[in-house]
């Protein structure tokens, strides 16, 4: 790991870069986090950590981070767990960086995550943030390529991002995002005190960024998600709110869009709640596979409730045998959904908005 220093820092003509590293309890995967931080080929950043009040060994390892690179970590501690919001808040007050990013602590960058990101960014100052496909890291250390959500790097009008935003969660980690720090205030908005800011208030901010700007998209792999059992996006599937959830998300999405004028955007949402009920049958599909058919059997009445149209679909008709059918019937089905290209996981990538203009 090298060593760092204020001095080399003063040096540098690089704008500052601040990461916000908001914690809980996740002291098991804070070295390999911070250690991802200070392997940057990228030199001129600060982290800016924040802990809940955890209950492990987080602080301790933050504060031995804290010695040894005095010049980079700026720490400090809730005496008491008040939510990621004001953990997150703890962050933003210390940063100081031209960019920034949110990254969760049990995530990891790759080596040339930031350098990337700032080379895009300083290229196309017009942009309000770039953003970046991930790969997927389990407790075990294993690591799963995920295809990117486009097919190529460019760089997207917001209003077309915003249109995809509808219908998708392009970047479903917040660490796959590099802020422009001048730009993120989106006017002055406070976009936690919207509806459903309380749960969505990162994807918020970015549907109000893609409203005022363009934004930067790289295909490549540069942030390390990890999942495992305790990832808020695995409880809120068991409990129907990635469903729920973005279908209000998506009423706030097209209010939004009409305070900016972009009609093409609140067009988009019958077909996002069209979308939504598609998705239920993916999830379906995952809790049958997994085992859980109480949760699938929600995931499919649900589906029809939110487009009524899907019981003519396919995948509707294999998945509704499943729950009558024999033990025979129901490993066919199970086999089957398996192997739908795309069904029980993204495998494709797709064209960029009408209007980007492709990267080298």
């Amino acid at each position: 790991m090298m060593n760092r220093s204020r001095t080399s820092r003063s040096r540098t003509a690089d704008p500052l870069v601040s990461i916000l590293v908001f914690n809980y309890n996740y002291g098991r995967y804070l070295r390999a986090c911070f250690d991802s931080i200070l392997e940057q080929r990228y030199r001129n950043i600060e982290v800016c950590f924040s802990d809940n009040a955890s209950s492990d060994d987080s602080w301790e390892i933050a504060t031995a981070y804290r010695r040894k690179y005095p010049d980079i970590f700026n720490i400090a501690r809730n005496r008491l767990n008040f939510g990621p919001h004001a953990n997150l808040a703890n962050c933003a007050f210390s940063k100081r960086g031209k960019y920034h990013l949110q990254l969760c602590s049990d995530d990891m960058l790759e080596a040339d995550y930031i350098a990337r990101c700032v080379d895009v960014l300083e290229a196309h100052p017009a942009c309000a943030f770039a953003m970046v496909n991930r790969s997927i890291i389990d407790d075990r250390g294993h690591l799963t390529p995920e295809a990117p959500f486009y097919d190529r790097s460019c760089i997207i009008p917001g209003a077309g991002q915003a249109e995809v935003y509808m219908m998708a969660a392009v970047n479903p980690s917040v660490s796959q995002i590099m802020y422009v720090s001048g730009k993120s205030a989106v006017h002055g908005k406070d976009v936690s005190r919207e509806l459903a800011g309380r749960w969505y208030g990162t994807r918020l901010l970015d549907f109000h960024l893609c409203c005022n700007y363009p934004i930067a998209y790289i295909k490549d792999a540069l942030l390390r998600h990890r999942l495992h059992a305790e990832n808020d996006s695995l409880k809120a599937a068991g409990s129907l709110l990635e469903i729920l959830g973005p279908y209000v998300l998506n009423q706030q999405f097209a209010e939004t869009a009409g305070t900016y004028g972009l009609q093409g955007v609140r067009n988009r949402l019958p077909d996002s709640t069209e979308k939504l009920g598609k998705l239920c049958l993916r999830y379906c599909g995952k809790f049958l596979v997994a085992g859980d058919e109480t949760t699938g059997a929600r995931y499919f009445h649900l589906a029809a409730a939110l487009s009524p149209g899907i019981k003519s679909e396919p995948i509707h008709a294999l998945i509704s045998g499943y729950w009558d059918g024999s033990a025979t019937d129901r490993k066919k089905i199970l086999n089957e959904l398996k192997s739908e290209l795309n069904f029980i996981s993204r495998q494709i990538s797709y064209a960029p908005p009408e209007g980007s203009i492709t990267l080298p």
